[in-house]
């Protein structure tokens, strides 16, 4: 599966205006900075990717400045799962892949990643760190 996000949705996320590498990425946007991480199950054969917003300053975290493009999604109090319904912390969506093809699974969160509801939805999350 590593194989397939590193030759499909990583080349996709660049043409998204994404930096970083597997398994965080950011973006800024609308004066925040969109972050986006894939977490997989320790059992493997499946994975979540989550979506939430950071102040494009950065933000503090347990008495520690942390910038923007090094934040990672467990610090978010809002966030969005890749596949789940557009509410805030809802849903428990997984791209479970034990018995499919990887290439099918990372081309669906290419199909996703290009849905304009999702980055609006994604716009609405409070961005950690902002006033």
């Amino acid at each position: 599966m590593d194989t397939a996000i590193k030759q499909i949705v990583v080349p996709h996320l660049r043409t998204l205006g994404f930096k970083g590498s597997l398994p965080d990425f950011h973006r800024p946007r609308g004066g925040a900075v969109d972050l986006l991480t894939f977490q997989f199950r320790r059992d493997g054969a499946a994975f979540v990717v989550e979506l939430g917003r950071v102040a494009a300053s950065g933000f503090d975290f347990h008495g520690k400045h942390i910038p923007a493009a090094k934040a990672k999604s467990r610090y978010l109090k809002e966030r969005h799962r890749l596949g789940a319904d557009f509410r805030v912390n809802y849903g428990d969506h997984w791209f479970a892949f034990a018995d499919r093809d990887p290439k099918e699974v990372a081309r669906e969160i290419n199909r996703q990643l290009v849905q304009p509801e999702l980055w609006q939805f994604v716009g609405t999350l409070r961005a950690l760190g902002a006033a």
